[in-house]
Formats: structure tokens, C-alpha cells, sequence
């Protein structure tokens, strides 16, 4: 969690996750999902992604933050 002034209401919660402004960028912007993401606290991504599959989630739409050195589908190779 960081210690950031959000000058909101309600509940908000500012945390670092690496990479996740690629992610921002090439899956939800992308996608039309600018406000719209999930985070689980655990090692929780089978569990999930079986979820998906078992409730009709198109398995392609399912997108993750990819670590440093891997590609989006959509990311200059040579930014």
C-alpha cells in the first residue's frame, strides 16, 4: 500500500504491482476496461482461470501483467 493523498471518498487503495502500467496500457485501455481490474492477493491465477472457463469466459480475454522482457500481442518490439 502507499501512502498516497486520493482526495476521493469512499474506499481507495493505492498499491505498486510491477509492470502493471504495461498492463494498463495494453490489456484494459486497449480492451475499453479502464476501470475495470481485479487483483488477488495469493496465489490464486488456476484456480481463477478454471473459473472463467467454467462460466463462459472467453479464455483469449483473460489478460495478466507479463513480466519484464515479455511482449504484449500489441507492444512495439522495438520501444
Amino acid at each position: 500500500m502507499l501512502p498516497v493523498a486520493t482526495r476521493s471518498f469512499g474506499s481507495v487503495g493505492i498499491f505498486a504491482i510491477p509492470e502493471m502500467g504495461r498492463f494498463y496500457r495494453h490489456v484494459l485501455i486497449e480492451k475499453n476496461y479502464p476501470h475495470h481490474g481485479a487483483v488477488a492477493f495469493g496465489h490464486y491465477g488456476k484456480a481463477l482461470y478454471e473459473v472463467f472457463k467454467y462460466i463462459g469466459v472467453d479464455v483469449n480475454a483473460i489478460g495478466y501483467n507479463q513480466p519484464k522482457g515479455m511482449r504484449y500481442a500489441t507492444e512495439n518490439p522495438f520501444a
